[in-house]
């Protein structure tokens, strides 16, 4: 039995600006209220991460750098722990994706809460993506 990995290396952040502001202009987006994804996928390339991932939370929402690093911590969680059978979907597709994930809420929210919450908006992604796949 292959064994599930839960890390989320720092081979997996996005953080090329160039690719982030290629992601803003031209990806698309699904909300799972408080999460809102932004992502654009293409076909694999080999050696490169299947998904690598942007957590955004913004200042606005907490002035607090302290509220904001916590939230980032927990979704960063909810994302470690729930994007096992996120990345296996991509795989079994041969596509490759790039993810900016945005706390959109004023409130704090727990770590349950926010795992359940990035479960559908995982699966929301892979629904999407497949939509555009498509249509294109």
């Amino acid at each position: 039995m292959e064994k599930k990995r839960f890390g989320f290396p720092k081979r997996e952040h996005l953080k090329s600006k160039s690719a982030i502001d290629n992601l803003y202009a031209n990806g698309s987006s699904v909300t799972a209220f408080p999460l809102r994804a932004v992502f654009l996928s293409s076909s694999a390339e080999p050696g490169a991460p299947t998904a690598v991932i942007l957590i955004s939370v913004a200042k606005r929402r907490f002035r607090n750098a302290v509220d904001r690093n916590l939230m980032k911590r927990r979704i960063r969680e909810a994302y470690r722990l729930n994007k096992q059978p996120f990345i296996d979907e991509l795989q079994k597709r041969s596509k490759q994706i790039a993810v900016a994930i945005l706390y959109i809420d004023n409130r704090h929210s727990s770590t349950q809460f926010l795992q359940r919450k990035m479960q559908k908006l995982l699966s929301s992604i892979i629904e999407k993506e497949q939509k555009v796949c498509e249509n294109a």
